[in-house]
């Protein structure tokens, strides 16, 4: 490949005195196109020597190259010695695109709007979930507790994988269960291992006690019908080590007993994270 083969802008009248060592070194670059690497390589170009520097018998020819689609020049020098020999083939700058100087202070306007306008909203607005909590790793999406003498329940059997009636029943008449559904998400860990059991929370009730969750598997007995009175259709026991991987989620019902005169005002998760939910 040559000269004549691409489109080449040189003013030998301006270097005329360097013709020779110029048509050397633009040979030596067509024939090394790749070191444009894979972006600029087989793309048209349009070349133009720049300026020519010599001393101590080195002449470092610098060239300016546009390429199609990129307003914004490249631009590398060559460098050969008094027997016109190659020393030196450096590329110093690639072709750019224009800033899109409009478009960047928009994004910057929007980041700073949102840093003042998100935080405000969350303060101000009847329409935030103020159920739905983060902490650094989990984020909780609860309900508003409910409370049952009876939680009646279908649900598989461990042993058999048959799909079984169950219920749990309170301690006595003075109790009653109190029921959170919750969703657990893994926001932000690679993997994260969250421990279920009776230490997992502590429930804050109206009487100013704290409660701690019920292991809803021991809890659970067989029954013989469905009680459609007492009947959660989608009642899953939330218990046990579970595994969650980064954007993954797990949801079921945490179980409390409390006296019937009692209710939940405050769920504070402190299983792998915290998080701390307000009724």
């Amino acid at each position: 490949m040559n000269k004549a083969d691409k489109n080449i802008n040189i003013d030998y009248k301006s270097f005329s005195n360097f013709k020779e060592k110029i048509d050397i070194g633009f040979d030596f670059i067509l024939e090394n196109l790749y070191e444009y690497g894979p972006d600029f390589q087989d793309k048209n170009k349009i070349y133009s020597v720049s300026n020519i520097e010599s001393k101590n018998d080195i002449t470092r020819i610098y060239i300016n190259f546009t390429v199609d689609g990129f307003p914004n020049a490249g631009e590398e020098y060559i460098e050969l010695d008094n027997e016109n020999k190659i020393l030196t083939r450096r590329v110093i700058k690639y072709p750019k695109l224009k800033k899109p100087v409009i478009l960047i202070a928009t994004m910057i306007l929007s980041v700073l709007l949102a840093i003042f306008v998100i935080p405000w909203i969350f303060l101000n607005s009847d329409n935030v979930d103020p159920l739905y909590k983060s902490g650094k790793v989990l984020w909780l999406k609860s309900e508003s507790p409910i409370y049952q003498n009876i939680v009646s329940y279908q649900g598989p059997e461990a042993s058999t994988n048959n799909l079984t009636n169950w219920q749990i029943e309170n301690t006595d008449k003075s109790t009653y269960v109190g029921l959170i559904k919750l969703q657990i998400i893994n926001e932000t860990a690679n993997t994260i291992t969250i421990n279920i059991d009776e230490n997992c929370a502590e429930i804050l009730a109206s009487n100013g006690k704290t409660y701690s969750p019920v292991n809803t598997i021991l809890r659970a007995t067989p029954a013989e019908n469905k009680s459609k009175n007492f009947e959660v259709k989608d009642f899953v026991p939330l218990w046990g080590n579970i595994t969650l991987i980064q954007g993954t989620q797990v949801s079921g019902y945490l179980i409390t007993d409390l006296p019937k005169d009692v209710t939940i005002r405050r769920l504070r998760w402190i299983s792998s994270d915290t998080v701390t939910i307000n009724y």
